[in-house]
């Protein structure tokens, strides 16, 4: 039966080309996994000393005396860090190198030496995909501008590192202490082609359901403010702006990712083809991570509808379902469970990769003929959503095969399809769809989306998900 599967996984050949729409530049998200900082242990005045107890009394006297008001504090922290950390501040440019005109813009800061820039890594994707069509510049609010060179990328984080000819600010220094739950941070950056800004939040911790570490910063980041530094009351960076989902519920990259990709520098700026022989072995590694994590044990399944079925696999997946009865208009019920990882990778304005996701849905009806049903069913077989994009220049097109597969004491039809992924070879998405033939009112129709993984995994985790799947009645 295994080996049934594996052959008909093996059929695979690749051809052509499939593509879709992406969200623009300043939509993209970041991960990790890695303990960006040393926790502190905690905050707020320590009376333990006689240093403590003096400053604590002469901050009482001054409320006291009407010399601070208890908002000064953090306005005049705000109006500093501002003041003194601008200079660090950049806008990062993308161009058209025929036109000359600019294509995207975010922002940066100076940091380590020698006129190192970091940023996100969406912000300058063209430069990596498209080198001989753009070109990068900085420019300062002093009036200083200049070209930029491409250093480092780290794509599963989001973050690049670029060498100015002239370093037009001192850098900023990278906090090595996590801030604590509730602390004010100042996140910086131009806002819209607007011009530099402050904008105050509070860290908010690190997201739990994420295969990455994430910090959840509540302020409000716009376009145009990615890979602007985050402060704390210090003026050192905390984290990295990388994406909002609005009402002030925003993500920064944790520093100690920055301060990885700065400790492995390159001695010389990469050419384009190291730098895409990099973001391959980033992604490469990324998918290994993901995939242990999902294959170290057994597929956890639980009953849905009658049918055992693979569920919440990781802690890095939220899952989600309901039901809809079949009423006047509809002619069948419908349940449904859905799973999916929230660390899709951004590579370029055209794709999109690092998903992972799958859905069942249980059909039934009692006002269909058994001839409709099985119509209605091969309809949703053979139309699925294979997204995340990808145009002609990065992936080949889909190339799949059908068979009908033997597994858990039930007999399904099943899709199963590869595309590669053209400038980073050993990389693949997957998709397979399957539908249940068991039962002629009845049927179970189950997707798979893994996106940016290698041919092991691809065909291993496939077989591993089909054979989870059974029917209990």
């Amino acid at each position: 039966m295994l080996s049934h599967l594996m052959s008909f996984c093996e059929r695979i050949k690749f051809i052509g080309f499939i593509g879709g729409d992406m969200p623009g530049k300043d939509q993209v998200r970041d991960r990790s996994t890695k303990p960006p900082f040393r926790r502190r242990s905690g905050g707020g005045f320590f009376f333990g000393s006689q240093a403590g107890l003096i400053a604590a009394v002469v901050f009482v006297a001054g409320l006291w005396l009407g010399m601070v008001s208890p908002g000064a504090a953090e306005t005049v922290s705000a109006d500093r860090i501002y003041a003194e950390q601008k200079d660090a501040l950049v806008q990062v440019r993308i161009s058209d190198r025929v036109a000359g005109s600019k294509s995207s813009i975010g922002s940066g800061f100076l940091v380590g030496d020698q006129g190192l820039i970091a940023t996100n890594y969406h912000v300058i994707s063209d430069l990596v995909f498209h080198p001989a069509d753009y070109q990068a510049s900085f420019f300062h609010e002093n009036g200083q501008s200049g070209s930029l060179t491409l250093t480092a990328v780290d794509v599963v984080h989001d973050l690049a590192v670029l060498r100015a000819e002239i370093a037009p600010g001192k850098p900023l220094r990278l906090a090595r202490i996590a801030p604590i739950q509730g602390e004010k941070l100042f996140s910086l950056g131009n806002p819209h082609d607007l011009g530099m800004t402050i904008v105050e939040g509070t860290y908010n911790g690190l997201l739990k359901q994420s295969l990455y570490k994430k910090i959840h910063f509540t302020g409000s980041i716009n376009p145009g403010m990615s890979g602007g530094p985050a402060l704390n009351y210090q003026g050192e960076v905390v984290g990295i702006n990388v994406a909002t989902a609005g009402n002030q519920l925003s993500f920064l990259v944790p520093a100690g990712y920055l301060q990885d990709l700065l400790d492995t520098l390159p001695p010389a700026p990469p050419g384009n083809t190291e730098i895409l022989e990099i973001i391959r072995k980033q992604l490469l590694a990324n998918q290994k991570k993901a995939m242990d994590l999902l294959r170290r044990h057994p597929l956890k399944t639980n009953n849905f509808n009658g049918y055992q079925v693979p569920d919440e696999l990781s802690d890095f997946l939220k899952c989600w379902g309901d039901r809809e009865p079949e009423d006047g208009e509809r002619l069948y019920e419908k349940s449904f469970k859905s799973c999916s990882s929230t660390d899709d990778i951004y590579l370029s304005s055209e794709h999109e990769t690092g998903s992972f996701q799958f859905r069942h849905e249980v059909f039934s009806t009692e006002k269909m003929s058994p001839t409709r049903f099985s119509h209605f069913l091969q309809g949703h077989l053979n139309n699925p959503h294979m997204g995340y994009g990808g145009d002609e220049d990065s992936v080949s097109n889909y190339q799949c095969t059908s068979d009908f597969v033997q597994h858990g004491g039930t007999e399904s039809k099943v899709i199963f399809c590869l595309r590669s992924y053209k400038k980073l070879d050993g990389l693949y998405d997957v998709f397979l769809t399957a539908n249940s033939l068991t039962r002629s009112e009845e049927a179970l129709h189950t997707t798979l989306y893994m996106g940016g993984i290698n041919r092991e995994n691809a065909l291993g985790f496939s077989r591993e998900f089909l054979e989870a799947i059974s029917w209990n009645r």
